[in-house]
């Protein structure tokens, strides 16, 4: 069984532009969540599925750089994307994540893997870390299905479609963490996310080590007016699904 980790990117942000290759210390921002992927002891490839539009060169370049494979598909339909690079690079099981989530927890990520392999779900996710720092993981098959069911090339909340349909055999992985913490936010999408952001790499990065969540959390536990900093800030909702006629509910 091949299994690789995929990043969806893109570099269309409005709240926060070009949120994915603002530097951190040193290095764009989703250099660090390769730094973490790369931990992986399940994943034999890391790839970057950006969209085909001129825009998201940069990330092609990045990849490049950064040595880790890189795929081009449709703009807004990411589940396609991610099906059509399983398929190009033949793997069996995507662990997936998106590139504003720096902080991935690695040790998770490979639980998760385990979890869903065990379990022999179609898809698997984490359900009791901070927001920002899990990943999800699917079938290649799985996704072939989804895609067939779907009606809508708007996918950028592609799991809905597995978790909302009743069509899939879910996976939820209750982890038994110190840094259980759901209500913490970790994540990038404005301003004030990367203002924590940076500062937790700045009081914890150290070059050539990478620090672990349990790092994050015990840092913002010592320093507990920091996770008031993003507090306010919304998470966009997820659209609605779209099915074919005759599976709609």
């Amino acid at each position: 069984m091949k299994i690789a980790s995929f990043i969806t990117a893109r570099l269309k942000s409005q709240r926060l532009k070009r949120k994915v290759l603002l530097p951190i210390c040193g290095k764009p921002m989703i250099g660090h969540l390769v730094d973490r992927l790369r931990l992986s002891k399940k994943c034999q490839q890391i790839v970057l599925c950006t969209s085909t539009v001129e825009q998201d060169d940069d990330l092609e370049n990045f990849a490049l750089k950064e040595g880790i494979q890189c795929f081009r598909g449709h703009p807004d339909d990411v589940m396609l994307r991610l099906r059509e690079a399983s398929k190009f690079y033949n793997v069996d099981l995507v662990s997936s994540c998106t590139a504003d989530n720096p902080l991935i927890d690695n040790f998770s990520m490979d639980e998760l893997i385990d979890y869903h392999i065990n379990g022999q779900f179609d898809f698997s996710i984490s359900k009791n870390l901070p927001f920002g720092t899990f990943t999800m993981t699917v079938n290649r098959i799985s996704l072939d299905r989804a895609c067939e069911i779907k009606d809508s090339s708007e996918t950028e909340f592609w799991p809905q479609y597995f978790l909302r349909t009743g069509q899939f055999n879910l996976g939820e992985l209750i982890h038994n963490k110190i840094y259980s913490k759901p209500h913490l936010r970790l994540t990038v999408d404005e301003k004030l996310d990367f203002e924590l952001m940076n500062i937790i790499f700045n009081n914890l990065y150290k070059e050539n080590k990478i620090f672990s969540l349990e790092d994050v959390v015990k840092f913002l536990d010592n320093k507990p007016e920091l996770k008031k900093l993003n507090s306010k800030v919304n998470q966009k909702k997820p659209n609605g699904i779209k099915l074919k006629r005759n599976l709609a509910a």
